[in-house]
């Protein structure tokens, strides 16, 4: 038997080398890595659609583990956090219940979040005298004092008809166009009147809100600014009238304008034209002396022995 050089021999632990590199690489490719089980995040998911403004309750909503990678954004991953909640818009059934989608207590949700509950929002235009030159401003409370005139109550009348109203929004617009491109002129601006119109939303209840609709529409509201820490009660007041403030008084131009003649209420008796009786109603002259046969004032007629008439001097 020959014997291999050391060069043969070398080549031939090469190529075993090779052979069991071969063999080890298809043996290691062979064997299956056995699948690497996620236990998975617990989220809430709708059992049925939920309607808008509805509280969560348990028949509603039920806990299941997904990968991670499916989990929603903001998702609810416990009942605790989910249970009692009110809904803001309507989710399907099978929905993961996302936090976008929940009110909770001391998020606003839009206007309508700052609402009390038990009331109403109302809003009215009030001026720089009538709105306290606009120091008013939400979270504010204010009264609102109504004056009526005499065509519609019998006697000019202010009363405070509400109190301690919590004021939700506060905000004026301005530029009415008014089709004037002429310029620049007292009170306008390129053609637009710069009218400050303001308007403050104040939460009243439902029969707040009538009364405050009828003082606006038939007369004149005022508000008045409570303090920063306002006293909750409510005080009793009356209606107040021009003769509460100055008693009964005559008026002095009035007096000053009657003329003398007509200061007496009782008028004069007419005066009447003397009437005229005409010659046939006159009552007949009497006779005079000497129709009688008598004679005239001192004559004497001597008839005989007999003396007629007259008187002597």
């Amino acid at each position: 038997m020959a014997k291999l050089s050391n060069k043969n021999l070398l080549l031939i632990a090469v190529v075993f080398s090779l052979l069991m590199a071969i063999l080890m690489y298809k043996y290691l490719k062979g064997i299956e890595t056995p699948p690497v089980i996620a236990e998975g995040v617990s989220v809430i998911v709708a059992k049925m659609d939920i309607p808008p403004k509805t509280k969560i309750t348990p028949e509603m909503v039920s806990e299941i583990k997904v990968p991670a990678e499916y989990i929603q954004p903001g998702a609810v991953t416990s009942l605790d956090k989910a249970l009692g909640v009110m809904v803001k818009e309507k989710i399907m059934s099978g929905e993961q219940i996302s936090e976008r989608w929940l009110i909770r207590e001391g998020k606003a949700v839009g206007f309508t979040g700052i609402i009390p509950r038990d009331k109403r929002a109302v809003t009215v235009a009030v001026s720089e005298v009538t709105g306290v030159a606009g120091f008013v401003k939400a979270g504010d409370y204010v009264d609102v004092v109504a004056s009526f005139d005499a065509s519609e109550v019998g006697d000019h009348t202010s009363q405070v008809v509400l109190q301690n109203i919590l004021v939700l929004a506060a905000n004026r617009e301005t530029e009415i166009s008014t089709g004037d491109i002429s310029g620049k002129e007292a009170g306008k601006d390129n053609g637009k009147d710069v009218i400050k119109v303001g308007t403050v939303t104040m939460a009243v209840t439902p029969d707040e809100a009538a009364k405050l609709t009828l003082a606006d529409e038939k007369g004149k509201i005022r508000l008045t600014l409570r303090p920063y820490l306002p006293l909750n009660g409510i005080v009793v007041t009356e209606p107040v009238t021009p003769k509460d403030l100055v008693g009964i008084h005559s008026s002095p131009v009035k007096n000053e304008q009657t003329p003398p003649a007509q200061a007496s209420q009782t008028p004069a008796p007419p005066v009447q034209a003397p009437s005229v009786q005409s010659t046939a109603e006159q009552p007949p002259k009497q006779e005079t002396t000497a129709a009688k046969g008598q004679a005239p004032f001192g004559i004497k007629v001597i008839r005989g022995t007999k003396v007629d008439g007259g008187a002597t001097n």
